[in-house]
């Protein structure tokens, strides 16, 4: 067991991340007509584009308000936003 408290929760959320970048990727594969090694490079680079916006507004949150209120509010905030997309 790692010393960060990993346990089965965390890999099934991992795995299932995997999962669903790779589904992705392969649509974004036939869409665009890359292959799939090329279209998992795009999603990540594009992952790697908003989790810095992601991760200012966590600390903007984290300011004002308590560790779980702030993870409570930027998954509404992410909800709404994607909304608006």
């Amino acid at each position: 067991m790692p010393l960060c408290g990993f346990n089965a929760t965390m890999l099934k959320g991992l795995t299932l991340f995997a999962q669903g970048l790779y589904e992705q990727a392969v649509k974004r594969s036939e869409n665009d007509g890359v292959d799939v090694k090329t279209a998992m490079e795009i999603e990540v680079h594009e992952m790697n584009v908003f989790l810095p916006a992601l991760d200012e507004e966590y600390e903007e949150l984290r300011k004002t308000q308590g560790v779980d209120e702030s993870m409570r509010n930027l998954v509404q905030w992410t909800k709404q936003h994607k909304k608006e997309k």
